[in-house]
């Protein structure tokens, strides 16, 4: 069992004991029964419209495009769904489109349920698909999105494909013969400087999570085989202690080799060191960001309409994309003011 996984629950009494029960109007929230939505509609209610009015004017954005022959004012790009995709945004008449589909993610992810983050996550993929060369900022939002549905592991591949091919000069970001999001099952493992950039900082962080999560579970390994004084390690005691552990990374399952008994306090070593890399560097991206996430629902609450790299805006948008994934991870927040203390 993995700790603080975002899982679906009822959105009225928290149970996550199968509330199959979906609100029709916004699809991403459920409950246990009926009376339990009707009892919390008065508090749903303006999110849900909300959501609902978005997906409504996106439905009518995608009729409009998916008619569209050229002949209306899009400059002759007929059929942008049929023979541009990974073009939105440089064809004028996806416009529209797109940022009525943006919007209706900015609400979506507001709602703080595991069918919100999926929804969210897919929406932002398949604009991706759409817009390779990402004139709205989406590729921001998503690797937070896949640590809150426990999808470590293309965190770490999708983030590392924009701080490695995704920032070469000659990629072609207008070849659709290109490799794009490519990367799969990359070493969690390997060194961190990729993302020790200061114009990673988007990347950095939830990276910088993702590490955090194996380390503090690797401790939790290594403080539990002392209490339970097993004098050595040995796989027959690893697994005995790991039956009794709530892990926070679903690493382990895909990479069992990484909890082998031999050098696990060389692998803590090793993560200790990333983490306090990926710290100082976010900290020089953007100076602002470790000292404000223990407050970021108030911080984040309103975006910024423009920002600059390493300033108080572009902070508000850090928060926003990933405060609740911090938030959510046990022991993540108290790594954070440990860091702060010592630094």
């Amino acid at each position: 069992m993995v700790k603080n996984v975002l899982i679906p629950r009822c959105s009225y009494c928290n149970s996550d004991h199968e509330p199959d029960l979906r609100c029709s109007a916004c699809k991403v929230t459920r409950y246990c029964s009926s009376e339990h939505q009707s009892s919390d509609w008065g508090r749903h209610k303006s999110t849900c419209h909300t959501i609902k009015r978005c997906r409504r004017a996106l439905d009518v954005e995608d009729t409009k495009l998916r008619n569209d022959d050229g002949g209306g004012g899009g400059f002759g790009w007929a059929f942008p769904f049929e023979n541009y995709v990974g073009h939105f945004w440089g064809v004028y008449s996806t416009r529209p489109y797109m940022r009525a589909r943006f919007n209706l993610v900015a609400e979506i992810v507001k709602v703080n349920t595991h069918d919100a983050a999926t929804a969210a996550l897919g929406h932002l993929l398949d604009m991706l698909r759409l817009c390779r060369g990402d004139n709205q900022g989406v590729r921001d939002l998503v690797p937070a999105l896949y640590l809150r549905l426990n999808r470590d592991q293309e965190c770490y591949d999708f983030s590392k494909w924009y701080q490695t091919e995704g920032i070469r000069g000659d990629y072609n970001w207008g070849d659709m013969n290109l490799g794009f999001l490519d990367l799969k099952n990359e070493d969690v493992m390997e060194s961190a400087a990729v993302f020790c950039d200061q114009w990673g900082t988007s990347h950095a962080i939830p990276v910088t999570l993702m590490k955090v999560r194996m380390l503090l579970d690797l401790r939790d390994l290594a403080t539990a085989s002392a209490l339970l004084e097993v004098p050595s390690l040995n796989p027959d005691a690893v697994r005995s202690i790991q039956d009794h552990l709530d892990f926070r990374s679903p690493i382990w399952k895909a990479r069992p080799e990484l909890l082998a008994p031999d050098g696990l306090e060389e692998k803590i070593r090793v993560l200790e060191q990333q983490t306090d890399d990926l710290f100082k560097s976010v900290n020089k991206g953007n100076e602002y960001f470790w000292k404000s996430i223990f407050d970021y629902e108030k911080l984040s609450q309103t975006p910024p309409h423009s920002y600059s790299n390493g300033t108080r805006e572009e902070n508000v948008l850090l928060l926003m994309h990933n405060g609740r994934a911090w938030d959510e991870t046990e022991g993540a927040m108290g790594w954070v003011l440990d860091k702060l203390k010592s630094s």
